[in-house]
């Protein structure tokens, strides 16, 4: 690793357990389905065969807890929580059926214009971006040399990459980032460089 470039693998949690119809949000509780079991371990090979690794940090909630839990045990790394990684607020939208959301204007407007869209009681990406590249200028000021794991959700890792790609966050559903997936950023004096994106497990 050449000193002064951080590269990040964002790997978003493997498949939880809630009903799929169902915006999981903040919901307390949920956690990884046997699938998701699975693909969190295969993941942990994947960055295990990568090397270099010094630091896993997670969202809070239990199914991205669980997914690093099992990277850190095969990396052989202690798991650090990190508040700025966790998912949306969603507000009053948290635990709602998709089919029941369809039928509200406030939820389609957020699905067309994320920059400019709150979900009630929620947070706005703007407010998600600020946290997460909050915390991963943290990492470059003054964090581990070498790589760092950051396990997160689908839309913070979206809201990152559109960022470093240089897009506008209405446009962030144009990338796909699936369970147990690893989206790679290295980030040196030049910039950052996406060096992959959705690599599923």
């Amino acid at each position: 690793m050449t000193p002064g470039i951080l590269t990040i693998h964002l790997v978003r949690h493997g498949e939880h357990d809630l009903s799929p119809g169902l915006l999981a949000g903040r919901t307390p509780g949920v956690t990884l389905s046997e699938r998701g079991i699975e693909q969190a371990r295969r993941t942990a090979e994947r960055l295990a065969r990568a090397g270099g690794i010094a630091a896993v940090y997670a969202s809070p909630l239990e199914r991205t807890a669980r997914t690093a839990g099992i990277l850190g045990e095969r990396l052989g790394l202690a798991v650090e929580t990190v508040d700025a990684l966790a998912e949306i607020d969603f507000g009053d939208w948290i635990g709602r059926s998709f089919a029941e959301l369809d039928e509200h204007e406030d939820w389609r407007r957020w699905n067309h214009f994320r920059s400019g869209t709150r979900p009630p009681r929620g947070e706005t990406m703007s407010e998600v971006l600020g946290r997460a590249l909050g915390f991963i200028e943290e990492l470059i000021r003054g964090g581990p040399r070498g790589s760092a794991v950051l396990v997160s959700h689908c839309d913070v890792i979206r809201a990152v990459l559109a960022h470093y790609l240089g897009m506008p966050q209405d446009l962030l559903l144009r990338l796909e980032v699936a369970p147990a997936s690893v989206s790679t950023v290295e980030i040196g004096p030049w910039g950052p460089r996406i060096l992959r994106i959705n690599e599923e497990p």
